[in-house]
């Protein structure tokens, strides 16, 4: 790669990057409600995926049109698992080391479902063949599905920075992220306010992983874009919604340019290379301690 190619590499990092993102919010925002290293969070990017799958190719919607039926039946999925897979282990005060077990359980879950009622596997929407030409700013090539899938998650972060600003119900989510048991003193049904944390999450894992499956591809094998958005998690200080968009968007253009200028075979493990020299240096930094506004 030239220096010329830079900027134009910098740019698709930027759409990976966004994608990272809406998962790395996810995580930052289960972890900051339920204070849990979820595991199964990747596995909503391959279900998003799958459903994006049955909607644009079975079903015949335009993107667009299935990113709410998708992210809503991926936030179904992700508030069933909460309430039937973790509340109960919760409400008997289990260990913290029981409910990330359980997280890994329920990921493993997921996958055989999705192995069993979506045989076709991992497998390309090839739908891009028919997407707009690219135009140039300034000689940078940009592609329109780079320009939907940033402002698919400039609108969703903005529209969840509003929700948890302006509403009750997001005001009791900053409450229960600050500390579950005033919230509950205070009146906050604390249960209720988890499973919405858990549906949003889903959501924005959902249409991640729509916008994944039609970039890429569909399958099991998505669910490592989920993994890898932990990454970008850990960089933006986990449980730090703002720090997560920042982390994903870092982490999408870091990951682009390492395929395209060092070796595409070697790019998770120099990304997670660089989650470990994360580790090594912000150790005590790497929770997060703001929440997304402040009132």
């Amino acid at each position: 790669m030239t220096l010329g190619d830079l900027p134009q590499q910098i740019v698709f990092g930027l759409g990976l990057g966004a994608i990272y993102a809406l998962v790395a919010i996810g995580f930052s925002l289960i972890y900051r409600t339920m204070g849990l290293l979820s595991f199964v969070h990747p596995q909503f990017v391959m279900l998003g995926s799958v459903f994006g799958y049955t909607a644009l190719v079975k079903l015949h919607l335009d993107l667009w049109e299935a990113a709410v039926p998708v992210g809503v039946a991926t936030a179904v999925a992700s508030v069933a698992v909460d309430q039937v897979g973790l509340r109960p282990i919760r409400r008997r005060g289990g260990s913290e080391i029981a409910m990330i077990l359980a997280t890994v359980a329920w990921g493993i879950v997921l996958v055989e479902l999705v192995r069993q009622q979506w045989a076709y596997g991992p497998s390309a929407l090839n739908l891009r063949s028919g997407a707009r030409p690219p135009f140039h700013v300034f000689g940078v090539e940009v592609r329109w599905d780079t320009v939907g899938t940033l402002a698919t998650a400039a609108v969703l972060a903005a529209a969840l920075a509003l929700f948890l600003r302006r509403t009750t119900a997001g005001r009791a989510l900053r409450a229960v992220g600050e500390s579950s048991r005033t919230a509950s003193l205070m009146g906050i049904d604390v249960e209720r306010t988890l499973a919405l944390a858990a549906g949003i999450s889903g959501f924005l894992g959902g249409v991640a992983g729509l916008l994944v499956g039609y970039l890429f591809s569909a399958g099991i094998a998505t669910g490592s874009i989920g993994v890898k958005a932990l990454a970008a998690a850990v960089i933006g200080g986990f449980g730090n919604v703002p720090g997560a968009i920042a982390g994903g968007l870092l982490l999408g253009v870091f990951d682009n340019l390492v395929a395209t200028d060092v070796s595409a075979s070697w790019r998770d493990a120099i990304v997670y290379g660089l989650i470990i020299v994360v580790l090594l240096f912000r150790a005590g930094t790497v929770v997060g301690r703001r929440f997304l506004v402040r009132a």
